[in-house]
C-alpha cells in the first residue's frame, strides 16, 4: 500500500556501500507488511454545524486554526478512522526489542506511509460517494494544525471506531498505533490552500499542508 515514492526515500544513495543491505531490508519489510497488515476503515458524514461542535471539543484548540477556515467553504464533511491492524506494529516492537534497529525502523516507516495512504483512500471514496465535480478532499486530524489532540475523545464518542478495532488511551493515542482518524473535508481546491501563518504553523516541523495543497493542483489527490 505504501507508495513507491515514499519507499524510495528510504533507499541508500547511489554509490553507498549500504545499497544492497538497505534494499534487502526494504524488500523484507514489504513482505512482512503484506503478510501482517489488515487495512480497514470507516467514515460517517455529518453537517458542518455538527462538526463544529465536535471540533470545539474541550476548548483546547488554538484560537485561530486553518481547519476553521477550510470548513467555511466545505461542500460536505465526514469523520473517519482507518487502521492497519495491530500485527504490523507488534512486529515493529519485536524487531526493536530484539536489537534489529534498522529492520524495525524501516518496517515502521513503511507502515506509517501506508497508514497515511489509507487515509487518502478514505478521502477518495468519500469524494466518489459525494459525486461532486471540481471539489477536492483532504483529511485533517487531531494533533495537527491547531486541532488539539484531546479532540480525539469527542471524535471517537461520535464515530465509535471501536467497531473496527481502534481504541483510545488516556493520552488520546490510538491503538493500533498505525491508525489515522480525523475529518474528511470536501471543498474547492482553493479552500485547502492557506498561508502557513497561523499560530500552529510556528511550531510545525514539516508544513506538509503546503505539499498536500500543491498536490491538489497537480491532480495527485481527490479532485
Amino acid at each position: 500500500m505504501a507508495t513507491d515514492a515514499s519507499i524510495r526515500g528510504l533507499q541508500a544513495g547511489d554509490g553507498s556501500p549500504a545499497v544492497a543491505a538497505v534494499q534487502s531490508i526494504i524488500d523484507r519489510s514489504r513482505e512482512i507488511f503484506i503478510d501482517r497488515a489488515r487495512p480497514t476503515g470507516l467514515y460517517e458524514s455529518l453537517t458542518v454545524t455538527d462538526f463544529e461542535q465536535i471540533y470545539r471539543g474541550r476548548g483546547d484548540n488554538d484560537d485561530d486554526t486553518p481547519l476553521e477556515h477550510v470548513i467555511e467553504d466545505a461542500d460536505s464533511i465526514a469523520l473517519f478512522a482507518v487502521t492497519l491492524g495491530p500485527a504490523v506494529s507488534d512486529r515493529v516492537t519485536a524487531l526493536f526489542d530484539a536489537g534489529e534497529l534498522a529492520e524495525g525502523y524501516i518496517l515502521d516507516q513503511v507502515a506509517s506511509f501506508a497508514a497515511d495512504e489509507l487515509a487518502q483512500i478514505a478521502g477518495h471514496r468519500f469524494h466518489a460517494d459525494s459525486a461532486s465535480e471540481g471539489m477536492a478532499v483532504l483529511p485533517y486530524s487531531p494533533g495537527y494544525c491547531g486541532w488539539h489532540v484531546s479532540g480525539q475523545r469527542v471524535l471517537f464518542a461520535t464515530l465509535r471506531p471501536d467497531e473496527i478495532g481502534i481504541s483510545l488511551n488516556n493520552s488520546c493515542l490510538m491503538h493500533p498505533i498505525k491508525s489515522v482518524s480525523g475529518v474528511l473535508v470536501l471543498a474547492p481546491v482553493e479552500a485547502h490552500e492557506f498561508s502557513p501563518a497561523f499560530p500552529c504553523c510556528a511550531t510545525c516541523t514539516t508544513l506538509d499542508c503546503q505539499e498536500r495543497a500543491a498536490s491538489l493542483r497537480s491532480g495527485n489527490e481527490s479532485v
